[in-house]
């Protein structure tokens, strides 16, 4: 590299200086997150308070406004802790264990303040970097020194607009409290990653998490102003969606839906809805009931076949292509009920006819969730007659006059011969369904 490299050393009272001055860059656009939690932060100035040295801050210099700004390349972790503690951001907690437990700086002796304020610090300083160079450099030092994620090095390889644009809708105040992420992922831009793949999805379809987000962020450097825009809108009102249908009464950090594999799947079922022309109405209680049936029955080892079948696919490659779009597939038909308020597509009725029937010949008696009963018998509404029948040719799953959401737990099960007596909404008769029943049965 032509541009010239130097080694200085600069005390603390330096780095203070620069930054209260405002010719300190402490994360420029490349540089991740802070990631350190409260142990790393306490020990780096215990070390500091030891006189032991750390590792070399890299720095860029540039002259601006007849002023040296200087950009942190490499140690902004250690560079915003010093600063932090500087100010009195945190006291000195556990793991630290020596005389000055519990105090902030402001809160130490005089002698022992002047001593950190005048601990050097080694820096490589480098003049005239690009914004290019310095993003080559913060790449090199981290690929080969630290461990740092595929997100947070890609802030430095692939910067711009499509980056941008997930940054700012992981900040949604929804991700403040769904429970998707904990505050170590967040401090790690993994959120940024997996609003990335929601945003790669939006962009490319359903697909595979390895190549999608690395292919967006070349594509979409540079991305037309209203793209972008409507992309953006997109990406919102699905999540305003979510946010209604998981409302203060029912949270969705309470339920199986905070799960990445589960909320990529639901996002996209929304999301193909509405490219239909759909949307949420107002009264989404069916819904509601339908998803919280789902969210008590999932499991790897129930016996209901078709939630035992949902489970495995969030297990096993979770993150396949196949698996995200069978996953979003059988989400879609079930929310279709209440986005159409009809029960007239094929592949809904077939999915809404599979759980139901599922639930109703359950090997278990001691099914303790809503919806249809878990034994084969039912007391047909319009004869008042039990039915044992072992299959489905006989009987109908239908929903009453009036019914404006076609949910599985609001659906009814009725002898096909008494379908003329009833008064209905829809239906789905159980000798069209007898063959694709069977053969799911055999699996």
């Amino acid at each position: 590299m032509s541009k010239k490299w130097r080694a200085s050393t600069h005390a603390i009272s330096d780095i203070r200086d620069w930054n209260r001055q405002g010719i300190l860059i402490l994360q420029p656009d490349y540089q991740r997150k802070e990631v350190w939690g409260e142990a790393a932060k306490v020990m780096l100035i215990d070390s500091i308070l030891n006189g032991i040295p750390m590792p070399k801050i890299f720095v860029s210099s540039t002259i601006k406004d007849q002023k040296t700004v200087r950009t942190v390349i490499d140690g902004q972790q250690r560079t915003t802790t010093i600063l932090a503690f500087l100010a009195d951001g945190f006291p000195l907690a556990a793991p630290y264990s020596g005389e000055f437990v519990g105090k902030r700086f402001s809160q130490l002796p005089q002698h022992i303040q002047e001593e950190v304020l005048s601990y050097d610090i080694d820096f490589n300083e480098a003049k005239g970097l690009s914004d290019e160079e310095l993003r080559e450099v913060y790449s090199r030092v981290n690929k080969y020194l630290v461990a740092l994620n595929r997100q947070e090095l890609r802030r430095a390889d692939y910067p711009g607009d499509f980056l941008n644009v997930a940054d700012d809708l992981a900040n949604l105040e929804f991700f403040d409290d769904c429970g998707i992420f904990n505050a170590t992922a967040r401090r790690r831009s993994l959120d940024v990653e997996y609003v990335s793949e929601l945003l790669a999805g939006l962009l490319m379809g359903i697909t595979d998490r390895k190549d999608a987000i690395d292919t967006c962020c070349k594509e979409y450097r540079q991305w037309e102003h209203e793209a972008k825009r409507s992309v953006f809108t997109q990406f919102t009102d699905i999540v305003g969606d979510i946010e209604k249908i998981f409302s203060i009464g029912a949270p969705i950090n309470k339920t199986r839906w905070k799960q990445k594999a589960d909320f990529y799947s639901l996002f996209f079922a929304i999301r193909s809805l509405r490219v239909e022309g759909l949307s949420l109405p107002d009264d989404v209680a069916q819904l509601r009931g339908d998803l919280s049936l789902l969210n008590s029955g999932i499991a790897p080892t129930s016996d209901i076949p078709i939630f035992s079948k949902y489970a495995v696919y969030c297990v096993s490659q979770a993150n396949s292509a196949s698996s995200r779009n069978w996953r979003t597939h059988f989400l879609k038909a079930v929310l279709r009920g209440t986005y159409a308020g009809s029960i007239d597509d094929v592949d809904q009725r077939q999915v809404i006819m599979e759980i139901a029937s599922d639930i109703r010949f359950a090997v278990a008696n001691d099914w303790s969730g809503d919806g249809c009963p878990p034994v084969k018998e039912f007391v047909c509404p319009a004869c008042g007659l039990r039915d044992e029948s072992a299959d489905l040719v006989p009987s109908v799953l239908f929903w009453e006059k009036g019914t404006r959401a076609f949910q599985v737990t609001n659906a009814k099960w009725a002898h096909a011969g008494c379908l003329e007596n009833l008064e209905i909404s829809g239906v789905i008769m159980g000798a069209d369904f007898v063959d694709a029943y069977d053969e799911e049965s055999q699996e």
